[in-house]
């Protein structure tokens, strides 16, 4: 694999929070990283998934990962590593193996360069598994392919977390959709703060027997209401928020969480345009979630927008 000369002037910093993202901009790295180079990333990180299959005797299925998604950008991209990064921590802790506290992506807009730190702490996440599986050492052999997308990159990172869910780590479940839900209405109310709305937002009264599919339109309304949000000059975001197509069925919880994802995307955007200084907060793991609960810190969620649009 030809590497790039590009990737030594990154600053990795090692310690509990991995190769730390607040590392990736330097004085001295003027040049860029492309969506290419990160791609080549994923496609090691593939091939690597490929080789804990074939120790596990078992194979990848694709079926059911969705990848038919809109135009991403960078800022989406990382919101979707990280996640990947927290599925890779329960493969690990599976296999006995010390896990991580994962880092927040920079309040700034997120670059080729942030997302690059992240899919190679991804990959060495990975390669730390080689002992465990019974593997040989691993070599990166990944092909440079020019012309790829930050699109692109999502897409690989989606059949990787696939990948990572059928070595035998739970699919996601209510508790993952609630964390990131709670993630969300913590990024809206840190817009509300530098804006000055300081008044409480009151959350709607519990409700029962809610499926992934009602969480999912309540996830999608709060979407749209932030793509209207972007509409207003202190909330104007690099890229418009492009909406991906709404599911009608089959819709479980990983569809849930995506949505919240692409939201955490706009919201940081939202953050730099405010002047916002305060990181993302990752709330620590919950038990006990259900569609129900996901969908009442939905409504809160959707509350907050509406509190933001005068």
């Amino acid at each position: 694999m030809r590497k790039s000369t590009l990737v030594k002037s990154l600053v990795l910093v090692t310690g509990i929070l991995g190769f730390s993202l607040t590392t990736t901009h330097t004085s001295r790295a003027e040049e860029t990283i492309t969506p290419s180079q990160v791609f080549q990333v994923t496609e090691d990180i593939l091939w690597q998934l490929d080789r804990l299959h074939d120790a596990n005797l078992s194979f990848a299925d694709f079926s059911n990962t969705r990848l038919d998604i809109p135009e991403r950008l960078p800022r989406h991209v990382i919101q979707q590593a990280l996640n990947l990064r927290g599925k890779i921590q329960v493969l690990k802790r599976i296999n006995g193996i010390e896990t991580k506290t994962l880092p927040v992506p920079p309040v700034r807009e997120v670059t080729p360069a942030d997302v690059i730190s992240v899919v190679k702490d991804i990959l060495a996440d990975l390669v730390s598994l080689d002992a465990a599986y019974g593997l040989e050492p691993f070599k990166a052999g990944a092909r440079l392919k020019e012309g790829k997308t930050p699109t692109d990159v999502y897409k690989n990172l989606l059949r990787a977390e696939s990948m990572i869910i059928q070595l035998g780590i739970p699919e996601v479940v209510p508790n993952d959709v609630f964390n990131t839900a709670l993630a969300v209405t913590q990024e809206i109310e840190i817009l509300r703060k530098v804006r000055g709305k300081t008044e409480p937002v009151d959350p709607p009264s519990p409700s029962i027997g809610k499926q992934p599919a009602d969480s999912y339109s309540m996830a999608f309304y709060a979407l749209k209401g932030i793509k209207g949000l972007t509409k207003k000059p202190e909330y104007q975001i690099p890229g418009e928020v492009i909406l991906p197509e709404r599911l009608k069925k089959d819709i479980s919880s990983r569809d849930v969480q995506q949505v919240l994802l692409y939201s955490l995307a706009e919201l940081s955007s939202m953050k730099v345009a405010a002047g916002a200084k305060d990181p993302l907060v990752l709330p620590p793991p919950t038990a006990g979630q259900t569609p129900s609960t996901v969908f009442d810190t939905l409504g809160l969620v959707n509350r907050q927008i509406q509190s933001m649009q005068w």
